[in-house]
């Protein structure tokens, strides 16, 4: 089945191609193709004869065979010879290389046979030999395409195509022709845009080509100068930058060649009879612009300027100014003509108008001035514009007498005063000034007194004579005479300390003044300002002001910004002027340029104390508001007070720590922001009387706080205190037998020892233990006879070797009185201690029990009270003899039970026993509180 459907399509292909065969032989080739090239305009035109109406065409570059064009175009015959007609605008330029053509017809089903080939040459054939390059010199528009071709030369390599200096893409054509295309172009320069085409041997061939724009001129306005000719001008568009005279712009006038000329921005053409309607033609290679106006000739009068313009008569005040016409038709036409009068102080415009005016009255001119006059006219029925001006024309007027001055006086101080005026200006003045005359009268003079000043003065000094008024008069001087004298009557003097002067805010970069109408001000208010506190020649400048007016606006960009001035208002009367009111202001505030003065810091206690005093006027350059207090360290300022009212120069810094150094800056404000501010240091150091305070309680409450302590560490650990310090001292064990019988016991006493032994037939059988007794000489009648303790003899020494039974009952006390008064019997040998305190003594002086004191002899007599000898050895200043240690005693009622023991002195001076005569029993310690203490007592 499958085989059946093939060999079916097989079959219908075969009949579709015999079809077609038999269709071609039906159409005839066209005939009698010719062609036509345009060079310049790259275009080729094409003829043939066909009775089709539809035609394919092919266009070769004929060397390499490139196909350039493959397209079926509809071309219908001409009815009158029948041949058909098509042109193809070439890419390339038909001279690069030759091209070869062939046509074919066609209808809806067949086509015809190619024509044979027709070949237009170019220039790339071998018959020319030389290198060439196109197109040559064209003109085309900015932002065109272009294709631009390079012929070597025979037998010459190809080596680049430079476009604006720059090397381009290049295609080859033929064998010997290469081209490229150019896109966008730019305008060009004056000379055109240049092609260059290189070779390897450094053979160039080039071409240019002038890129531009068609012509823009606008604005076609045709008008009269004469009233007879016309003038027609024009403003010219863009440049077309063809400058090359065969490509320039041509311009045409109502059909006539028109040559313009060039005056400013405007191109105009002149013709010699006016018409109503005007047409402008402007042509260039790339286009054709045209311009029309219309008009009646008496619409558009443009008259020329003046001649001969002259002044023939010239006075103070006024000039009679005359001038003539070039065109003798102006004299009937009606004109207004401006004139223009420009001096160095001013500038006027005046108009005037007349048939025919040739000249004219200018009044109001000022004396001795020189007036520069400018004049143009123009027609005054149908006004069209002003006509050409005349050449400056130089009036200089005569002079006059001089203007009143505007005078005016100030008062240096309650007894000095100078007398100010104005210099006049060049109007004013009426010619040079020679000199001023001032003149002063009082009421005590009888007439004027006259002072000639020079032409540069513009104040006198005037010293017044009590309060006495003077009134001084000043007048200016020039070559034409005096002018009348300006009276002024001095002011009273009133300081700024005088008044009440509140604060002046410039606002705008003016000071806006008001005050109260005064009755008295007959002639007006006169506002003064000058810089507060001038001293010397101060600039002082004052302004008249009419009695109707009750404020002025002073303007202060004359003013010195960071000056304080001082604004015034004065009455003026028939008298002396009288102060009204007066103002303090800044024309623009700044900082301060100076810090505060004499900025100092006194300690109080725990507070500081900072003061200063403020910046001197001149250097505040503007109102101080105020104060900041900062403390400053090494990173940065830290605020502690803003003081904003001036009126305060000082500040207290509290609760500072002592004993620390600090740094306090203080800077003064205006409405412009802070000083740099002044630096005071301080070191804060405690009083005295607190000091001396501290000083004895710190060291107090330290002790008291250590003492308990202590006392707490000493209470836990007594028992080791008590083990470390006062261990327990076992008992001495005396062998024999102490109850032999009683006999002196000899003791042959040291050489240095003050104690000597004495022999007494007495024995106090009472005694329980050693005791000393007192010497023989003591027991004297005399009781006061001092002992000699400084003798080199020994001491007497009286021992008793007693037993001390354990029944016997002691009851003694140790007699407290004196230690040289007491004495015990005995008829053995007695031991007494010489100048020595006794025990009871001791135990009065000697507080706490044991431990060693030596004691210093006492010069005061033994006999005394024990008060007075207590209150000698107090005495620091006598403690200069010797005190022995304080003994042990048993002081607990428990002493009772112990039995006599044997002691032995802890010195030679000493008369306590410190070891008991029993070894069995433990001496039982004092009874002090440090005892009990350490003994754990309550």
């Amino acid at each position: 089945m499958q085989g059946w459907v093939i060999l079916a399509l097989l079959l219908s292909l075969r009949v579709l191609r015999s079809q077609g065969q038999n269709g071609l032989a039906e159409l005839p080739v066209p005939h009698g193709l010719t062609l036509r090239p345009d060079l310049p305009a790259q275009t080729l035109s094409l003829t043939w004869q066909s009775d089709s109406s539809l035609f394919d065409i092919e266009i070769f570059h004929t060397e390499l065979m490139n196909v350039v064009l493959n397209e079926t175009v509809a071309v219908k015959a001409d009815p009158g010879t029948g041949q058909h007609s098509w042109t193809w605008l070439s890419p390339s330029p038909l001279e690069c290389t030759s091209h070869s053509v062939r046509i074919r017809a066609r209808n809806q089903q067949a086509v015809s046979q190619w024509s044979p080939l027709q070949t237009i040459p170019g220039s790339d054939i071998p018959e020319k030999t030389e290198s060439s390059m196109y197109p040559q010199d064209k003109v085309v528009p900015v932002g065109s395409n272009m294709t631009f071709c390079c012929i070597v030369k025979e037998k010459y390599d190809f080596k680049e195509i430079m476009y604006l200096g720059q090397k381009m893409s290049a295609t080859r054509l033929s064998r010997r022709t290469y081209a490229i295309t150019v896109t966008n172009q730019p305008a060009s320069g004056n000379t055109g845009t240049n092609v260059v085409c290189c070779s390897p041997s450094l053979t160039l061939t080039g071409a240019v080509v002038f890129v531009g724009y068609p012509p823009g001129d606008v604005g076609l306005v045709c008008e009269t100068r004469d009233l007879a000719s016309a003038e027609c001008s024009w403003e010219k568009g863009r440049d077309t930058h063809l400058k090359r005279k065969i490509n320039r712009t041509n311009y045409t006038l109502n059909g006539r060649d028109c040559l313009p000329a060039n005056e400013g921005k405007r191109w105009w053409c002149s013709s010699k009879v006016w018409e109503e309607n005007w047409s402008l033609v402007a042509r260039n290679p790339l286009g054709t612009i045209r311009l029309t106006d219309s008009a009646q000739l008496s619409d558009r009068v443009h008259l020329l300027a003046p001649v001969n313009v002259m002044a023939v008569e010239v006075k103070a005040w006024n000039a009679t100014l005359q001038w003539s016409w070039p065109v003798a038709a102006y004299k009937k036409l009606e004109m207004v003509c401006q004139l223009q009068l420009i001096s160095h102080e001013l500038s006027s415009t005046r108009n005037y108008s007349g048939t025919g005016l040739s000249s004219v009255m200018l009044e109001g001119l000022w004396p001795d001035v020189d007036y520069n006059v400018t004049l143009r006219c123009g027609s005054k029925n149908a006004f069209w514009k002003w006509g050409d001006k005349s050449a400056p024309y130089i009036i200089h007027t005569k002079m006059d007498r001089p203007d009143a001055l505007d005078v005016w006086f100030w008062m240096d101080s309650s007894n000095t005063g100078r007398v100010l005026w104005k210099p006049l200006s060049v109007r004013k003045s009426h010619g040079a000034l020679v000199g001023y005359e001032v003149c002063q009268i009082s009421a005590e003079e009888d007439g004027w007194t006259p002072v000639y000043l020079s032409p540069e003065s513009s104040s006198y000094s005037i010293i017044l004579n009590n309060s006495i008024d003077i009134t001084v008069a000043v007048a200016a001087r020039n070559p034409a005479g005096l002018s009348q004298p300006s009276t002024v009557t001095t002011p009273a003097y009133r300081a700024d300390s005088q008044l009440s002067v509140p604060e002046l805010l410039a606002t705008n970069g003016t000071f806006e003044l008001s005050w109260q109408p005064n009755a008295n001000a007959s002639r007006g208010y006169v506002v003064e300002w000058t810089p507060t506190r001038c001293s010397g020649l101060c600039p002082v400048n004052w302004e008249k002001v009419p009695e109707s007016d009750s404020s002025f606006t002073l303007k202060t960009d004359g003013l010195e910004e960071g000056v304080r001035y001082t604004v015034s208002v004065y009455v003026l009367s028939t008298g002396a002027a009288t102060l009204l009111q007066r103002w303090q202001g800044y024309s623009q505030e700044m900082i301060p340029a100076q810090p505060v003065d004499e900025l100092s810091v006194n300690q109080t206690g725990s507070d500081v104390l900072l003061s200063w005093k403020p910046t001197a006027m001149e250097h505040q350059r503007g109102f101080i508001r105020g104060y900041t207090i900062y403390l400053e360290n090494a990173i940065h300022l830290h605020l502690i007070a803003n003081i904003s009212n001036p009126e305060v120069w000082s500040y207290r810094v509290k609760g500072l720590p002592l004993n620390s150094s600090y740094k306090f800056k203080v800077k003064a404000y205006t409405s412009a922001g802070e000083d740099t501010g002044r630096t005071v240091a301080i070191k804060t150091e405690m009083d005295t009387a607190d000091m001396l305070f501290v000083g004895i309680l710190v060291p107090l409450a330290v002790m008291f706080c250590s003492l308990i302590l202590v006392s707490i560490c000493c209470y836990k650990k007594r028992k080791w205190v008590k083990k470390a310090f006062y261990p327990e001292i076992p008992g001495p064990k005396v062998p024999g037998e102490w109850s032999s019988s009683q006999g002196p016991l000899d003791v042959k006493p040291s050489p240095h020892s003050l104690v000597h032994i004495v022999e007494s037939p007495e024995w106090d059988f009472s005694k329980k233990s050693l005791v000393p007794v007192p010497e023989e000489e003591e027991e004297s009648e005399n009781d006061n006879v001092e002992v000699d303790t400084d003798s080199d003899e020994p001491a007497l020494l009286r021992y008793y070797n007693q037993v001390v039974g354990d029944g016997s009952h002691s009851n003694h006390v140790l007699d407290s009185s004196g230690s040289s008064t007491a004495s015990v019997g005995s008829t053995q040998t007695e031991i007494t201690y010489t100048g020595i305190q006794s025990p009871s003594s001791s135990q009065g002086v000697c507080v706490g029990g044991g431990g060693y004191r030596p004691q210093t002899q006492s010069a005061v007599d033994p006999a005394e009270p024990q008060d007075d000898f207590e209150a000698v050895f107090q005495d620091d200043g006598l403690n200069t003899g010797y005190k022995p240690q304080c003994s042990w005693q048993l002081d607990s009622p428990e002493a009772e039970n112990f039995s006599g023991s044997l002691g032995s002195p802890t010195s030679v001076t000493s008369s306590q026993f410190l070891i008991p005569e029993s070894s069995e029993e433990k001496p039982q310690s004092s009874s002090t509180w440090f005892h009990s203490f350490l003994g754990g007592k309550s």
